[in-house]
């Protein structure tokens, strides 16, 4: 029955052949569908990884100097949202923007950057709210490297670190895309998540995080192990989210050596570097600082939905301009849920990276209030499932994703457009 559902609204009749009787709005969709696809598909030239990348890097370069421009006055280190709940003036970097209140995330991550080796509950200024914190280190120590350790740099690096890793998004996604038999410029589906506005937005960690996720996958796909595993070991020190990729992985081949007898091998590097690099930097932690830092959050998990709906009830019954955008940013991303779903068995993904959207699917129902919120920038943390979702889709014959892309840019703009001034 999913089957044929799937297949009714890709304009699929029942021998494979495309059906010429879709009447309505579902034959304007397909037949404008296939326009689109045919003109795309028909122009090899157009058939590379650079050009995502190169619409990624443009656009967010676009997105960061309009919002220097015009909320920022120039000044970058606006970007980091530092805030006198956490950041005392006094003792903080000069030349550091600081507003009264608690902030946002980037200030932690600014603190770690100016010495990442440095993970004292205080210092420069600037204290931790959670040690988890000292575990997304990636992003920040990227940051000290190319900043050279000078901390009047730190906020202008942290910038461009993310308009650089979203450049890399795009090529990798256009990669990703090419290995599931795709034209390349479909690797603008996963690659233009519009909840990393959000983290281009605030100097966050997500862009770092998931960039890595989709680099190991694509160099799995390749074979190339060792730069796969190096990969995912940044992106499980970036968001400890990516561990989902990473368990998926080790399930996967542990079947595999189970049921077909296979042999450890070059593969298994994969999944057992970043879970060496991540168990290791969470024991460095506990023996210095008596904490894990894995364990030092509890409340982002609840029981299954009742954070999502009891957050929609509330957007619904409530409504204000902020509701309106989390209910389209939600709109989009069950969209792609419940498509990745359906095209599980039909798509040509790997068995590892459908069973890390499923891991990602189940991370999602169990975020508690504390997530959905009504802050339309936690959409940001929900990246994983929308990426790996869209990596399934990629991967079936029958998905035609120039609509699900094109509604997927158009709230990256509306977020774009909102963020630069208003949040």
């Amino acid at each position: 029955m999913a089957a044929r559902l799937v297949d009714r609204v890709n304009g699929v009749s029942a021998d494979g052949s495309t059906s010429s009787r879709v009447r309505g709005p579902l034959g304007l969709l397909h037949r404008f569908e296939s326009v689109g696809r045919s003109y795309v598909e028909e122009r090899p030239r157009l058939d590379s990884p650079w050009l995502p990348a190169g619409v990624l890097l443009i656009l967010a370069a676009a997105f960061v100097l309009v919002r220097l421009a015009v909320a920022a006055h120039g000044d970058v280190s606006t970007f980091v949202q530092a805030g006198t709940q956490f950041v005392d003036p006094t003792k903080a970097p000069h030349g550091l923007a600081i507003r009264s209140g608690a902030g946002f995330d980037g200030q932690f991550y600014y603190r770690l950057a100016l010495q990442p080796w440095n993970m004292a509950w205080s210092a420069h200024g600037i204290t931790f709210d959670f040690a988890y914190r000292r575990q997304r280190i990636t992003y920040s120590w990227f940051a000290w490297v190319f900043s050279g350790g000078q901390s009047a740099a730190v906020p202008y690096v942290l910038v461009g670190i993310n308009i650089a890793m979203l450049g890399l998004m795009g090529f990798v996604c256009g990669t990703w895309a090419k290995s599931l038999g795709r034209h390349a410029l479909w690797g603008l589906l996963p690659a233009g998540y519009f909840g990393m506005v959000w983290s281009l937005d605030r100097d966050l960690t997500e862009i770092t995080a998931i960039t890595l996720v989709v680099a190991g996958i694509v160099a799995w796909r390749h074979r190339r192990f060792l730069v796969a595993g190096l990969a995912l070991s940044g992106a499980v020190l970036a968001r400890e989210t990516a561990l989902l990729v990473v368990a998926a992985l080790f399930v996967t081949r542990l079947v595999e050596i189970v049921r077909r007898r296979d042999r450890v091998g070059a593969q298994d590097v994969t999944w057992a570097a970043p879970a060496i690099a991540f168990v290791g930097w969470q024991a460095l932690c506990f023996a210095v600082y008596g904490t894990l830092p894995l364990t030092s959050d509890t409340g982002n998990a609840a029981t299954p939905f009742s954070g999502a709906v009891h957050a929609v009830v509330g957007w619904i019954g409530h409504p204000k301009l902020t509701n309106l955008l989390e209910l389209i940013q939600l709109v989009v991303l069950v969209v792609v849920i419940v498509l990745g779903l359906l095209h599980l068995r039909d798509s040509r993904s790997s068995s590892f990276e459908k069973l890390a959207f499923l891991f990602a699917v189940l991370l999602l129902a169990v975020l508690s209030p504390t997530v959905w919120n009504n802050d339309p920038r936690e959409f940001r943390t929900m990246v994983d499932v929308f990426v790996l979702g869209s990596g399934v889709l990629l991967g079936s014959r029958s998905f035609r994703p120039l609509v699900l892309t094109g509604l997927t840019w158009g709230v990256w703009l509306l977020v774009a457009g909102v963020s630069v001034k208003y949040i």
